[in-house]
């Protein structure tokens, strides 16, 4: 979907190559899983910070509860670089959070 709308998106298979990826290239947006293996979204999110790169996130979870505290004290969730979707991510969610996240970064 994102493709058609004229988006490049690249695709890691892990939350390792994930942050390779990232600190490799110009990446205006992440959309990642809490949970992949080897490193999860949060811990994503986390090494990011550790290395200076501000990159705006959209998380996407089957298990929002789980995260719920995690988040509801966290400023980047309320008003900040983060968004959290519930899975399966409606398209047109998405999309509008895609667009919301990228034009908070121009």
């Amino acid at each position: 979907m994102l493709t058609k709308r004229g988006y490049t998106v690249l695709e890691a298979e892990n939350g390792e190559i994930a942050l390779e990826i990232i600190l490799e290239g110009e990446v205006d947006l992440a959309i990642v899983d809490i949970m992949m293996p080897t490193m999860g979204g949060l811990e994503l999110r986390q090494a990011m910070g550790e290395h200076s790169h501000p990159t705006p996130t959209i998380l996407i979870t089957g298990q929002p509860e789980l995260v719920a505290s995690l988040v509801e004290d966290d400023s980047d969730f309320q008003s900040g670089p983060i968004s959290l979707l519930k899975k399966p991510a409606h398209p047109v969610k998405l999309l509008a959070e895609t667009e919301k996240r990228l034009a908070q970064t121009k």
